[in-house]
């Protein structure tokens, strides 16, 4: 069932309240007092109309109703503030803290424009919101004062100033459910700008080689953008109208009081003259209360979508064992892979949401060693780079078992067995910063670097890289220098070779391939330089997702 506008704007208002730890701050003490003291000064100034001057004492009153209602509104305004910065930053810890503990699963099959636009626009939009909240809290403050004090000059001004506000609120819930639907297409479309952005800022190589790809893509940065646009008009246009209404409204209510009020009750001058003055007063409490309702619909749609993502997460989130799991594990004597299949799937053309088989790795039965030097190879699309993401951990097989030393991997005793890896990919990333590398791995990564020919073009400086402005083969002797320093058992491989200079190919073949056997270390590399296929110990081949050949070219004691 649908929950209603006020339903889920109570529920917005609780997680703002909630993680906001608005109830801890002194900001509500503040509001009280900053509405109370203004409550004060319409009171003298009023009372000061009646008299025809103003005593000692009312001068007084209204003296520190004014100095009292800019202080505490100041303070308020600050703890507003503080409030705001400490959700933002808790929210995207919250995201930040999910994308780290989520299953690769996740990122496979997640448009990363979401989860940009969840750490971006969603978080702005609920940190706005939280500002709102703390004017809307003194917005309404001011009012019940305001009432109650109105009360007591003329009480049918309190009923025709509560049917204004109600009219201003049926306006809203009205309007809320159109305008809701709207800013959800509106926040889809600006998530396909952001993934349109991560193409242009990856794919800038591409871009440049060809233009018609570039037109395309500026095309369809174009017609998102515009529909985003659009859409929000269109919001904020039904926005607009419910607002106009609230104020059409309280001008009746200007009107009515001095038109039918006297009549009705037989209020002299002086008291339409205070009612007036309050009215005044609370014409701006009821307009920040009616329009700060549509940035909590914007606030509504962004805590929905930003839950969807976070759920989404949480759905496919490693567990605490995994996520607890020893950096590294030091060794192991026999890895093995026990009729593993994996199935990738893919949507069929006519239909996204039924799904069809397009690709079957496996049953793979496979038996690795320390000391081993292990080649991979095979046609494009033959399952190779599934095989090593099911083999380093980064992917659960569908059916199978993975074995170290006789104990089964399981989901969540992975986070340990994928300390016995380091790897590099045919997609990989190089991060500027040293992220988790220890002072002794720092200096054997500087070691390799000298040794992989890298030393002239990057260094390590203040625990980053100091340029990362390399060709693709020195980015990917980088990312093997960042694997070799850390000494792991087994080091994987993806077409490391392909990308580099007849020398460095001989050095990886002829020196780093037997090194690593005699350090005991086991090293899985995927290649397709068939003239060094002999250099290692096993030469696996695969096709349509099996193996189909696993030589023996020598044993790994010949290798030592």
């Amino acid at each position: 069932m649908r929950t209603s506008a006020f339903g889920k704007l109570r529920d917005l208002v609780g997680f703002l309240v909630r993680d906001g730890e608005m109830l801890r701050s002194p900001i509500l003490l503040y509001a009280v007092g900053a509405s109370g003291a203004r409550t004060g000064m319409i009171y003298a100034v009023n009372e000061t109309a009646e008299r025809g001057g103003a005593t000692w004492g009312l001068f007084g009153l209204l003296a520190a109703a004014v100095v009292g209602s800019l202080v505490l509104s100041h303070q308020a305004r600050v703890h507003g503030i503080v409030m705001v910065e400490n959700l933002t930053l808790k929210l995207r810890r919250r995201i930040s803290d999910h994308v780290l503990s989520a299953d690769v699963g996740f990122f496979q099959s997640r448009d990363p424009g979401e989860v940009y636009s969840a750490l971006t626009g969603h978080v702005m939009a609920l940190s706005g919101a939280s500002t709102r909240l703390v004017e809307t809290v003194q917005a309404v403050l001011l009012l019940l004062f305001c009432l109650v004090y109105m009360a007591l000059e003329s009480w049918p001004a309190v009923p025709a100033t509560l049917a204004a506000l109600a009219l201003g609120l049926a306006a809203f819930a009205l309007a809320e459910l159109p305008a809701r639907k709207l800013l959800r297409l509106a926040n889809d479309k600006r998530a396909e700008f952001y993934t349109a952005m991560n193409d242009m800022l990856r794919g800038y190589k591409e871009l440049r080689l060809r233009q018609a790809r570039r037109i395309d893509l500026a095309k369809r940065v174009e017609q998102v953008v515009e529909e985003a646009r659009l859409r929000t008009i269109a919001a904020e246009r039904i926005f607009s109208f419910s607002t106009m209404a609230a104020t059409a409204a309280l001008a009746f209510l200007l009107v009515s009081i001095v038109v039918l009020l006297p009549p009705l009750t037989g209020a002299g001058s002086v008291v339409i003259l205070q009612v007036l003055t309050v009215v005044l007063f609370t014409f701006g409490p009821i307009e920040r209360v009616v329009g700060s309702l549509p940035a909590y619909a914007r606030a509504i749609v962004a805590y929905d979508q930003m839950n969807e993502v976070l759920a989404d997460m949480a759905r496919n989130s490693e567990s605490e064992a995994v996520r607890r799991a020893p950096d590294s594990r030091p060794s192991f004597r026999r890895l093995e892979l026990r009729g593993v299949t994996a199935i990738l799937r893919r949507p069929t053309p006519a239909a996204g949401s039924t799904v069809e088989d397009s690709f079957t790795l496996g049953p793979i039965d496979l038996v690795l060693e320390p000391g081993q030097s292990v080649f991979i190879t095979g046609g494009n699309g033959m399952g190779k780079s599934t095989l090593l993401q099911i083999l380093t951990g980064l992917r659960h097989p569908d059916a199978g078992e993975i074995l170290v030393d006789g104990v089964p991997v399981t989901r969540d005793t992975v986070g340990e067995y994928r300390g016995l890896f380091s790897a590099v990919f045919s997609e990989f990333h190089l991060f500027r910063q040293l992220y988790g590398l220890s002072a002794d791995e720092r200096q054997r990564l500087q070691t390799h670097i000298e040794e992989l020919g890298l030393a002239h073009g990057v260094s390590i400086a203040d625990d980053a890289f100091s340029s990362l402005a390399l060709s693709t083969g020195q980015m990917r002797r980088l990312a093997l220098s960042i694997a070799l320093a850390e000494e792991r058992p087994i080091i994987v491989l993806d077409e490391f070779a392909a990308d580099q200079d007849p020398v460095r190919r001989a050095f990886f073949y002829d020196v780093l391939v037997p090194r690593l056997s005699r350090a005991g270390q086991l090293l899985i590399a995927v290649t397709h330089d068939e003239h060094c296929f002999g250099k290692s110990d096993r030469l696996i081949r695969m096709e349509d997702g099996r193996i189909v050949s696993d030589k023996l070219n020598r044993p790994a004691e010949a290798s030592a």
